[in-house]
């Protein structure tokens, strides 16, 4: 009977005095992807790759109005030319059709990984002023706006960190 009396009493104990647990550290979050759209440098590598793509996106056109303007020659001349000459034609069409799709792809993906790089470049050179701000104002851990379901609007350093990366990168 005296040892159910002492559980007893630390359950009582436990419940009546709760045992907070109070964090020293301090959590954050920021939006990466608003971070590079919206800094100097990332608005003006974003504008130039995007230029990019859009003359490359201007030559396919250009040349897809070339393959198909010849595909219709083709199919107008099928009652014209005799059918080796057509099957010639035909063969020679898919040749070209063949090495501008193989071009295509290949320029597509040059220009992805030249997204990638310049990417890749500017949070290197970003990453080291986040974590010059992280040690100053004592951060343990940052977080991705998009790993958050819901947090307090008090702990977002975007707007702190798009002033600093602005005034330390030219």
């Amino acid at each position: 009977m005296n040892l159910f009396k002492k559980i007893v009493f630390i359950c009582f104990l436990y419940l009546v005095f709760p045992q907070n647990a109070f964090s020293n550290n301090k959590i954050v979050y920021l939006d990466l992807d608003f971070i590079l759209s919206n800094t100097n440098i990332g608005k003006t590598v974003l504008q130039k790759l995007k230029s990019n793509e859009t003359k490359k996106n201007q030559e396919f056109k250009t040349q897809e109005q070339i393959l198909k303007d010849e595909e219709n020659k083709i199919l107008a001349s099928t009652n014209i030319i005799n059918e080796e000459q057509l099957k010639i034609n035909i063969s020679e069409f898919q040749k070209k059709l063949q090495n501008y799709k193989r071009l295509k792809s290949d320029e597509i993906t040059k220009l992805k990984k030249k997204r990638n790089d310049e990417i890749v470049n500017i949070l290197n050179l970003v990453n080291p002023i986040i974590e010059e701000y992280m040690a100053k104002n004592s951060i343990s851990i940052i977080i991705d706006k998009k790993n958050i379901y819901i947090a307090n609007k008090n702990y977002d350093i975007t707007n702190n960190l798009i002033e600093i990366i602005n005034e330390r990168i030219k």
